[in-house]
């Protein structure tokens, strides 16, 4: 009986190893453009040569929109995401179709840096993640 437990826990502890939930969405991860999206949907897609790019590195915030801006974000973090593991907490607004959202205060983990400065940051709980770009 005490080797069926001990089978048992050793089991579920496996399966809790491979729990997929905290992995980066894969869509995200593979993506090499700035974009946003919120609850596993995307949002905001950055296009070369029709849509802006900005950083602003005193305030910590990176935006992207077309020209009119009806498709938008800005992420504004607490801190510089600058290495892979690292937390940051953040303030995202987007728009939408004809309305504006906005989530205060979600925590990301930056998945992703490398050398051209983008940034992949990622929420499991809530399947929200972003790349963002540090502009010199």
């Amino acid at each position: 009986m005490t080797k069926r437990i001990l089978y048992i826990v050793c089991f579920v502890l496996v399966l809790a190893a491979c729990d997929q939930t905290h992995k980066i969405d894969p869509e995200l991860s593979g993506m090499t453009e700035v974009g946003l999206k919120v609850k596993g949907k995307s949002v905001f897609t950055y296009t070369e040569g029709t849509m802006q790019l900005s950083f602003n590195r005193s305030l910590r915030q990176f935006r992207a929109g077309n020209d009119d801006m009806t498709s938008y974000f800005v992420i504004t973090c607490d801190q510089l995401p600058t290495r892979e593991g690292q937390q940051v907490k953040a303030d995202v607004q987007w728009r939408s179709g004809s309305s504006v959202k906005t989530t205060t205060g979600i925590t990301f983990e930056v998945e992703k840096y490398d050398g051209t400065g983008l940034v992949w940051l990622w929420n499991a709980s809530d399947k929200t993640g972003a790349v963002v770009k540090i502009l010199n």
